[in-house]
């Protein structure tokens, strides 16, 4: 090892070039004369340690401890602590192994240690594994913070940063916020938070302009708390608005009454069960009789008239068991999207009207009622009570008035999907300056189309949806564009990236990564441990910011923990205080003690009795 003193057993390495467990490792300082005094420094102490690491494999570590004689100074070895923390027992290059491996490349913990197992030999609990990939997270926060400097000037060589704010959550956990210069696709800070709250926002967004300047532009959602915060602490920069949460709000305006009540209608007539049920009898009358063949089949769908010689009860069955395979289908007309943006009460419903229209022109050939053709009939017989009804009938037409004109503002801000992708999973490209400013030209003709439809419009449905959408682009019409922005002194215009997708992909990928981990669907227990460090993982990944915080590989990760361990022990040390997750309290053993309700009861009772009294006095 550099500049210090090694000493090793003469044990022979093994054949794999492991070194052997507790083998002797000496470490000392280089010095052998003190600074100041210039006189030879004398052992101290002498100490015994066991780490753990990739380079170090399982050694004995005797750590000499030098001190001058005449002014007592204390010399301690240089290079270990490169390796190590101090008074820790594992290396820096296994937490970073560990890190990467959990948030990167999203091991679980059970792999990690097999993978530890297979290529180092070293054997560690899971217990430990979950402890330093905790111990990752505060290095990289600490090293993230040390090398904010250079951060900040890099952004500036860009001519600026465009901030965009946005959250992620599951159903009853705390909030996770993540704040990303758009540009550059870093992480730049992060909070958790109960609720969105002005106040912990305007902290994040304080922070923010504290370590890397104002921001050229805020992208953020129409929450109410970002705007609140945005004008306490950057009220003259630019606040925008991402058109994916501009879209989403108003296709919720528009169709999510009218979707329920196409839902409840459906519910009603109970049509899907029945269709559900006859597809399982075809199923199980065919396990009894036998079937055609897939090569039938594909003979009977493209040249029916052909087949004369195969059995007229197991065509009409093949052909009746297609038909509702198809109408079960109906997921393949959406996008995989989530509302509004797919309806998938729509994209059934007219699944149903399609088969019900074609279904009854092939059956009018029919004199009378056949056996034959029952199942057929069947089907038909179903389908249409779904067009007799006249209320479902009603809430479908409405539903897709307000469907079209949603889909007219999606082609309009340009956020239609391009068919084999949900939109939130497109790695769109942003947006040139010429680009950026004929789709804000479009957009402010269309508004101008839009205002001329609504005079003119006949159709109460379609004025009332019309007015709705004239109402939101009013609201933040001045929000929705001014994504170009003129430089002095650079030649090329900045462009604002429209979209808070960036986060989305992260938070998406983050969660995809925690369901290959967990193997659940349910993540509210897992999102609620979530760690804002956690989305500074993916800033690994771009080169620039791999240069500037570890010299452009990860090789070298290990050694800007080393220099950053003092910040990293105070963020460990921050996240082991106690707190108190809910603001009220209660624990599920006084709920369940003898006579908790009649306890409960008397207070509630005293607390009125008090307020009672109050109001009297008042």
């Amino acid at each position: 090892m550099r500049d210090q003193l090694v000493r090793s057993t003469a044990v022979p390495l093994s054949a794999t070039t492991r070194l052997p467990t507790h083998y002797l490792l000496e470490v000392a300082s280089w010095r052998t004369i003190c600074d100041t005094c210039l006189v030879p420094l004398r052992r101290q102490r002498t100490s015994t340690h066991y780490p753990t690491g990739l380079l170090l494999g399982q050694p004995r570590v005797r750590s000499v401890q030098k001190q001058c004689p005449v002014c007592r100074r204390i010399y301690r070895a240089e290079a270990y602590p490169e390796l190590v923390p101090p008074n820790g027992n594992h290396a820096f290059d296994l937490i970073v192994e560990v890190g990467l491996a959990r948030f990167l490349r999203h091991r679980q913990n059970r792999e990690i240690q097999q993978e530890l197992d297979a290529r180092w030999g070293l054997r560690l609990p899971c217990s430990t594994i979950s402890e330093l990939a905790q111990s990752f997270l505060d290095y990289l926060g600490a090293t993230h913070q040390a090398h904010i400097p250079e951060l900040r000037e890099r952004l500036q060589k860009d001519g600026g940063y465009a901030l965009h704010v946005d959250g992620t959550c599951e159903a009853g956990t705390e909030i996770v916020f993540n704040a990303v210069a758009g540009n550059r696709g870093w992480t730049l800070a992060g909070c958790k938070m109960a609720t969105e709250d002005t106040t912990q926002i305007q902290g994040l967004l304080e922070r923010c302009v504290q370590w890397f300047g104002p921001p050229l532009a805020l992208v953020r959602d129409l929450s109410a708390q970002i705007e609140g915060a945005h004008q306490q602490v950057m009220p003259n920069i630019p606040d925008l608005i991402c058109h994916y949460h501009f879209l989403e709000n108003v296709g919720t305006k528009l169709c999510e009454k009218h979707h329920a009540k196409l839902i409840a209608c459906l519910r009603r007539l109970r049509i899907r069960p029945a269709l559900c049920s006859l597809r399982h009898d075809l199923v199980r009358y065919t396990k009894q009789n036998g079937s055609l063949t897939p090569a039938q089949i594909e003979q009977l769908l493209t040249a029916p008239e052909q087949d004369t010689h195969l059995d007229p009860a197991q065509k009409r069955r093949a052909l009746a068991y297609l038909i509702l395979c198809w109408l079960e289908d109906y997921g393949a007309d959406l996008q995989g999207e989530y509302f509004p943006f797919d309806l998938p009460s729509l994209a059934l419903y007219r699944r149903y009207r399609i088969v019900h229209l074609w279904l009854l022109q092939a059956m009018a050939a029919l004199d009378s009622p056949s056996r034959d053709s029952s199942t057929l009939e069947t089907i038909l017989h179903r389908l249409a009570t779904l067009v007799e009804d006249r209320e479902l009938v009603a809430a479908a037409e409405r539903l897709e008035k307000a469907a079209t004109l949603f889909n007219e503002l999606r082609n309009v801000l340009r956020l239609s999907s391009d068919g084999h992708h949900p939109l939130l999973h497109q790695r769109s490209v942003a947006d040139g300056p010429d680009q950026a400013r004929q789709r804000e030209q479009h957009l402010q003709k269309w508004i101008h189309k839009l205002n001329q439809r609504r005079a003119s419009e006949s159709d109460a449905d379609r004025a009332a949806d019309v007015a709705i959408v004239l109402d939101y682009l009013q609201k933040y019409d001045r929000k929705l564009v001014g994504h170009v922005m003129v430089l002095n002194g650079r030649p090329q215009p900045f462009v604002v990236q429209r979209t808070n997708n960036l986060s989305e992909h992260r938070f998406g990928k983050t969660k995809q990564g925690l369901r290959r981990k967990l193997g659940t669907k349910n993540l509210a227990r897992y999102v609620q441990a979530m760690r804002p460090e956690e989305f500074l993982v993916d800033n690994l990944q771009d080169p620039v910011y791999l240069q500037i915080v570890c010299g452009g590989s990860l090789e070298n990760l290990a050694w800007s923990f080393a220099q950053n361990w003092q910040a990293g022990q105070r963020i460990r040390s921050s996240r082991r205080l106690k707190t108190i997750n809910h603001p009220i309290p209660a624990k599920r053993k006084s709920l369940r003690e003898d006579g908790f309700l009649s306890k409960l009861e008397r207070a509630v009772a005293a607390v009125i009795q008090q307020i009672t009294a109050r109001r009297a006095a008042a």
